[in-house]
């Protein structure tokens, strides 16, 4: 069965949160289940890459789920779930912060007030963020 295509207005109503004034909330989120970016942090299949996720998770909430923010809080990476999503965390420290599965009928959407919403398809993703490490790029 094919998921209702959903705009940025519906995500953020979701999210109960806002994304920045400049953004169309009538345009229409693509899903997928491929690898994507938004800003420093990767959104990549599992299955991509042969990684081996955590065991378990929590259902993400009506709120979401933080997943990247900077230093104010203020440029939040939420994971928001449209349907059975569920996140496990990562705490080592490094660039892999935590895998989220969408299961069957599900959606997942990552909103982040200045790049807008990508969509993610049933499927288990690695969220990986960017850092600088003595001026070159560790986690690409």
């Amino acid at each position: 069965m094919a998921q209702q295509q959903r705009t940025l207005g519906y995500v953020t109503t979701l999210a109960g949160t806002d994304v920045l004034e400049h953004l169309d909330r009538q345009a229409a989120i693509p899903v997928s289940s491929g690898l994507q970016r938004q800003g420093d942090v990767g959104l990549i299949p599992v299955g991509l890459i042969g990684y081996k996720p955590p065991k378990g998770g929590k259902p993400v909430p009506a709120a979401g789920i933080p997943l990247v923010s900077s230093g104010d809080g203020a440029h939040t990476h939420l994971l928001v779930a449209d349907g059975r999503v569920t996140w496990a965390p990562i705490r080592d420290g490094g660039a892999d912060v935590g895998c989220f599965t969408v299961h069957e009928s599900a959606t997942a959407y990552v909103l982040h007030p200045e790049h807008g919403a990508m969509g993610h398809a049933p499927g288990v993703y690695l969220v990986r963020r960017q850092v600088e490490d003595h001026g070159r790029l560790v986690g690409d």
